[in-house]
């Protein structure tokens, strides 16, 4: 039979509720304290994530999700309209400007309609878009360079080279009027010279009679959501009938997938061992908050377990017992969890700002996130953990007999022990004491447990990251100096002078030094077609590729690919990593060795090797004069060609025999910094010089200092030398790497200290609230143990002894879990961060042994003197 009593049971739960208004406050408290726990991870984690990826946005030069490139106005006008676009902006460049007061960060003359214009950090915060003829708006910064005062109405005088990324034609001058400007960004990759689309129009066609192709306009966008934005972006394509893998194809509209978003760095890196890593997090954050919340509901429930049994004997089922604390439970999360989320948003704010000043990031981006994934995940995740810690309270409650709830004593049954007619001793009965209830005991130690293994285990993760390992792959030598040009991976005609080396090795101290050469010639390599073809398969269908091979020269089952050839000096070859073979005979005079540069993965594995040449192969290279593109069938090229009849001529061709002597490892840093179709060779300069006719030239100058006094002069003189926008030279030092390394781990140690603190805060919570529960649920016991002839001060040394047996428990357990777990995290931990080398440590540990013994000391005696306030009568007749 159903009786409607739920009002019945709300009444009730409210009243028992009210009646116990302390201990709701300790609730109410450890709620707020989970609560606080998400929300302030959560704020920190999505704030650091909305600055890193401002930060990389003001990089990539724009923040919208990707581009459709070079459409045409119907292609535009369809991507507009599918569901998966909420918005578009155009975009048209028509030249560039990279000489001169740009030559360190070039400019782009462009147009952008209103929503490119946002999207790209340039909207004028003085005056207005260019509307019509030769209006301009750009940065404060390029105006400055130009000698321009940033006024409203002033003339600007700019000369740009006509291209639109795929094709460059002449050099025009022309005279503009300022309508707009805004601050410039240090951390944009180009500046921004905006146009109006009347003047884009009037250029294009000048070019355009010239023989040009019609400029490209390109289409950003942004989309309905911003994770698998290469998904959503091919399956624009796909609906509209557009292929994105093909350069020629008029049906082809390709796409750029703003790599500033976290979401479109991780997708592909997403591998099973960081998604266990993510969930292991996050269950140890609910784990954490659930000892905190079930240890009070469990207390709680022990307390009135009378009252329960008494609600029982008048008809009170199970199921309304487990209602009753439920709701008790809800009703205190209306309190608990909005003060969590207050306090949890507001610590976040605070300690977001205090993080990234640790960081590169630190330059005026702090984003604090108020998406309402804090908000919503906080509240979830914090209700989550206050139903599972009541749901076996809540059981607890229910499965107990009237008649044992009248006798229940917070005592979990035990075997009997043989009396000792020595008497008990204060040690003893202390250590008795924990065994009375073992479940709560064990809870107790494993929260404290818990922040001390997480404690050694974040000293171990920061511990392990390797500065050597992390330097030597970001940049292989103290210094290194070459043009802009270089370094932005531009190719040039020139980059640094004899002259220069020679004047940088004059003021600087060097035990090492030497010069990287280009190759300015063509040369081709002969290669199999199987490893030309693995090449090509990342940008062509198996049909294009398939056509591709047919148009290039063959000789037998060779076929005539591109290569970039580096040369180095003899001292240069010290800085190589070999992975096979030998690199001496390079260094012997009037040499025909070649090395080839292989791509090894982080951890110093090669993993496709068959597709290099073998060590003591014999493979050739062909050098020419000139190159150019004629119509296979006739001879001429002409703009009516097919592409499938292009095919390259050479002139003052010559073959040039080599034997691979060795692969190696050629470093980035020291490297053309781009690869491409084909093979990376390294040659010494002599030969290199010998075979392409002294087309060598010196790319870049690199040197390493003896000592620290030397490496703090040379970067003192280099600083100088290439300070102001108009010096022709750039550098790169270690100092700089190892800056952004120590700010990377520092990061990690505040984020993990933060959270170490936390999770320590609810161990040192539950602490407490074992030793105030303790002392509370046994007055009756320790009023009979006074009344018998105990002393005060032997049954306050009792509960010390009690206290520092939960703390060298706590710091034992973590002793062996730091024992069990820390190979398996490190091993996990090295697979997801290369630069990580895991080093065992309990030393964290041991540091917290002090802490633990004044803790275990310090919370027995503050909760035992104010317990023993009243006298043994008061608490014999409170007890009852």
């Amino acid at each position: 039979m159903n009786v409607k009593n739920r009002k019945c049971i709300r009444k009730l739960s409210l009243k028992s509720l009210y009646a116990n208004r302390r201990r709701n406050l300790i609730a109410i408290f450890a709620i707020a304290l989970t609560t606080m726990l998400f929300t302030s991870m959560f704020t920190i984690v999505l704030s650091l994530n909305a600055s890193y990826e401002t930060y990389q946005f003001r990089q990539v030069g724009g923040y919208a999700h990707g581009t459709f490139k070079d459409v045409s106005p119907e292609q535009a006008e369809r991507i507009a309209a599918h569901p998966k676009v909420k918005a578009t902006g155009a975009r048209k460049v028509i030249g560039i400007t990279a000489e001169g007061v740009f030559a360190k960060i070039p400019a782009e003359i462009s147009y952008m309609d209103a929503n490119c214009t946002k999207w790209s950090y340039a909207t004028p915060t003085t005056g207005r878009m260019p509307e019509s003829g030769k209006e301009v708006a750009m940065d404060t910064a390029a105006l400055q360079l130009l000698g321009v005062t940033p006024e409203l109405g002033a003339e600007v005088t700019v000369s740009y080279s006509i291209t639109d990324k795929d094709q460059t034609a002449f050099t025009v001058t022309d005279t503009f009027t300022l309508v707009g400007y805004w601050d410039y960004d240090e951390l944009m990759p180009v500046h921004y010279i905006n146009i109006s689309r009347d003047y884009a129009d009037d250029i294009e066609a000048q070019a355009v009679k010239t023989g040009l192709q019609p400029f490209r306009t390109d289409l950003n966008v942004m989309l309905a959501s911003g994770t698998n934005i290469q998904g959503q972006m091919e399956q624009v394509d796909t609906d509209l009938g557009y292929t994105w893998d093909s350069y020629t194809d008029p049906n082809s509209v390709r796409i750029g997938v703003n790599w500033g978003y976290t979401s479109s760095q991780l997708e592909p890196q997403l591998d099973p061992e960081l998604v266990i890593a993510i969930a292991a997090f996050l269950l140890l954050v609910i784990f954490t908050g659930y000892l905190i919340i079930y240890n009070i509901f469990q207390i709680s429930v022990a307390g009135d377990i009378r009252f329960y049994g008494l609600l029982k004997t008048i008809g009170t089922t199970p199921r309304q017992l487990k209602r009753i604390i439920r709701q008790q439970a809800l009703l205190l999360c209306l309190i608990g969890i909005p003060a969590g989320l207050l306090l949890g948003y507001g610590i976040g704010a605070v300690l977001v700002p205090v993080v990234l000043r640790s960081t590169r990031l630190d330059a005026g981006i702090t984003t604090i996130s108020t998406s309402p994934v804090i908000f919503l995940g906080s509240m979830l995740f914090a209700l989550l953990t206050v139903l599972l810690s009541c749901s076996k309270p809540g059981k607890m409650a229910a499965k107990v007999s009237p008649v044992e709830a009248t006798k229940y004593t917070d005592v979990m049954q035990t075997k009997k022990k043989r009396r000792s007619i020595r008497g008990a001793k204060l040690h003893q009965m202390a250590f008795a004491n924990l065994g009375r209830n073992k479940k709560k005991t064990v809870l107790v130690v494993v929260s404290l447990a818990l922040s001390v293994t997480l404690f050694n285990a974040l000293c171990a993760f920061v511990g392990g990251f390797s500065m050597e390992k992390y330097v030597s792959a970001m940049t292989c030598a103290d210094f290194i100096v070459s043009t802009p040009d270089y370094f932005r991976y531009n190719p040039a005609d020139e980059f640094i002078t004899p002259e220069q080396i020679e004047e940088i090795a004059a003021n600087t101290k060097a035990s090492l030094s030497g010069t990287g050469y280009a190759v300015r010639k063509p040369a081709y390599l002969w290669m199999t077609e199987d490893a030309l073809r693995q090449d090509y398969a990342r940008y062509e269908s198996v049909e294009q590729l398939d056509s591709h091979m047919s148009r290039l020269e063959h000789r037998g089952n060779m076929v005539m690919g591109d290569t970039r050839i580096e040369a180095l000096d003899n001292s240069l070859f010290d800085k190589l990593q070999v992975f096979d073979g030998d690199i001496s005979p390079m260094l012997e005079p009037d040499n025909n060795a070649i090395a080839i540069a292989v791509s090894l993965d982080d951890y110093g594995n090669l993993p496709n090797l068959e597709y290099y040449p073998k060590v003591g192969d014999t493979i050739t290279v062909t050098y020419a004069d000139d190159v150019k593109y004629i119509d296979s069938r006739t001879g001429e090229l002409t703009e009516d060609t097919p592409e499938e009849y292009f095919q390259a001529k050479l002139y003052g061709a010559r073959d040039v025999e080599y034997t691979v002597c060795a692969l190696v490892e050629l470093p980035n840093s020291m490297s053309y910094r781009y690869s491409g179709i084909g093979y990376d060779v390294v040659l010494s300069v002599d030969t290199a010089q010998r075979d392409s006719g002294g087309a060598a030239i010196p790319m870049l100058y690199l040197f390493d200092t003896a000592d620290e006094v030397d490496e703090a002069e040379a970067e003192q003189y280099l600083s100088k030398l290439t300070a102001g926008e108009f010096s022709p030279l750039m550098y790169e030092s270690k100092a700089t790497v190892r800056s952004e390394f120590a700010q990377f781990r520092q990061m990690f140690l505040l984020i993990g200290g933060i959270l170490c603190a936390i999770i320590g805060l609810v161990g040192l919570l539950n602490f407490f609230n074992a030793m105030m529960t303790g002392i509370l649920s046994r007055r009756r016991e320790f009023a009979v143990l006074q009344a018998v002839g105990m002393t005060p001060r032997q049954l306050k040394t009792m509960l010390i002894y009690e206290g520092l047996f939960y703390a060298m428990s706590s710091v034992s357990v973590a002793f062996v879990l730091s024992l069990a777990v820390g190979p398996l995290a490190g091993k996990m931990l090295g697979s997801m961060f290369w630069f990580f080398e895991y080093r065992f440590t309990v030393l964290p540990v041991l540091l917290t042994i002090p802490v633990f013994l004044l803790l275990g000391w310090l919370i027995p005696c503050m909760m035992y003197d104010n317990a023993a306030k009243c006298s043994i009568v008061d608490q014999l007749r409170d007890a009852q």
